[in-house]
């Protein structure tokens, strides 16, 4: 039997994971566009005794604010990652995969934070029902799900890891340098009028911290499923 017969095409055999990749990214598209379409229509709602009074009107200038939302920043992370797999599974970018390695740790940490230490009592309906069900419910679950099941692994190491935390770092640097200019902070742990930055630091540590270590088990899940598909192919 001739190679060619042996051997599955790319097409073939990678078609199926395009087709995930791509429905991931469909999905935190979705969610992201319903965060454009709420900051469009609605302006900023500021958290019961916040120590800062500013915000943003409904229309272009929330719009475009949604990009100071970690909730975001993760998705589109998701979102622009996953489309790249979909096009291109096999990539061995080290800077794409320390993009990919911050997209699964970031939205792991949004639905942390978000469901443990921000979620309030509030009713959500329509819009809002929607794109909190798609970024802090189904993305922090699906996206590392679709990580350790179809991978692609063997890609994470010690550059992707520190390379990787220049996404947390720079927009943590980002909100706390133009926070005093518009006095206004995107979450309640950031407010630095009412903690002080003792007070808010407490928080970036343990963040930080969660960060690093969601990584590190990452990057070690990473080499053990790396490891079990090389046995697996050369069936052992």
């Amino acid at each position: 039997m001739s190679t060619a017969e042996t051997t599955p095409k790319p097409s073939q055999s990678t078609t199926p994971v395009r087709l995930v990749h791509a429905a991931v990214a469909l999905l935190c598209a979705a969610g992201l566009t319903s965060s454009l379409y709420l900051g469009w229509t609605r302006g900023t709602d500021l958290p019961t005794g916040a120590g800062f009074a500013g915000g943003f009107s409904a229309g272009w200038d929330h719009m475009l604010n949604q990009l100071a939302y970690f909730t975001f920043v993760s998705g589109l992370l998701a979102a622009a990652t996953s489309a790249v797999l979909a096009w291109r599974p096999q990539i061995r970018s080290a800077a794409f995969h320390a993009l990919r390695l911050a997209a699964v740790v970031c939205v792991i940490i949004t639905g942390g934070v978000f469901n443990l230490l921000l979620r309030g009592d509030d009713v959500l309906r329509g819009a809002q029902f929607f794109n909190d069900t798609v970024l802090h419910l189904i993305v922090p679950v699906l996206v590392p799900l679709v990580w350790v099941v179809i991978g692609p692994h063997g890609r994470i190491g010690g550059r992707a890891m520190l390379l990787s935390l220049l996404v947390p770092m720079a927009w943590l640097g980002a909100t706390l340098a133009r926070g005093p200019a518009l006095d206004w902070y995107p979450y309640e742990i950031l407010d630095v009028p009412r903690m002080g930055y003792a007070g808010v630091g407490v928080y970036l540590v343990w963040i930080i911290a969660a960060y690093v270590l969601i990584g590190l088990l990452l990057w070690g899940l990473d080499r053990l499923l790396s490891r079990r598909g090389t046995c697996d192919s050369s069936g052992v």
